[in-house]
């Protein structure tokens, strides 16, 4: 059994992970950086009062990185996705890449960032759904992200209210999208709590349906305010 503080050992550089093995760690890496985050976030390294979606997606990437080396996982995590081998339309936030040379490095778990609540009263219910097919959720339904993927994931940045509103009011649009005409979404793509043990950060499911297929996305919620 391989020990869980070290699980890949650099004296094995060819070890091969089952790729639904990996994106189990990548979620979990997700998870394990919030506590790093949210402490660099407190330490007042970064100079901008307020900080845009852009600059927290960042700082959390650039966390996620340095865990990444730390516990040797046998994947990378970088910003600004375009995949070149499913011909997404859109860039993914970020995503996470095998890290083996001399293999294809298309994204195992791409991932978009939102601020709760959305800038803007125009941009409201952009988690969800928004203009230009801009919505959070709305980008996996039309694979303009995660194209081929079957799980994806969505980080939200909590600054204002709490998680059961969140859950509640998003839960909310897609019940009403849902009971539209013509609409492309249902009722069970609701979101559904995971996770009640922890005040810094909240973990859901959902699932999104595409016009062949669907895919499950996690999402996790980190209190920034």
């Amino acid at each position: 059994m391989i020990a869980e503080d070290n699980i890949f050992n650099l004296s094995q550089p060819n070890i091969e992970l089952p790729q639904n093995r990996m994106i189990i760690l990548a979620k979990e890496c997700m998870v394990e950086t919030v506590v790093h985050f949210k402490s660099y976030l407190k330490s007042g390294f970064h100079t901008k009062k307020k900080l845009n979606e852009n600059d927290l997606t960042q700082l959390y990437t650039k966390q996620a990185q340095i865990y990444i080396r730390k516990k040797d996982y046998p994947f990378n995590i970088d910003e600004q996705y375009q995949d070149v081998y499913n011909n997404s339309r859109g860039f993914s936030d970020f995503y996470f890449y095998p890290n083996e040379q001399n293999v294809e490095l298309s994204s195992i778990y791409s991932v978009e960032s939102k601020r709760l609540p959305s800038p803007g009263k125009k941009r409201e219910k952009e988690y969800v759904i928004g203009d230009n097919n801009n919505g959070g959720i709305e980008r996996y339904k039309t694979e303009k992200h995660g194209k081929g993927l079957s799980e994806c994931g969505l980080l939200g940045f909590v600054e204002d209210k709490d998680f059961k509103y969140w859950s509640t009011t998003i839960n909310g649009w897609i019940d009403d999208l849902s009971k539209l005409p013509h609409t492309v979404w249902k009722s069970d793509e609701v979101l559904s709590k995971t996770d009640d043990n922890n005040t810094d950060y909240c973990i859901l499911k959902s699932i999104a349906y595409r016009k062949s297929n669907k895919v499950n996305l996690t999402h996790l919620w980190v209190l920034v305010n």
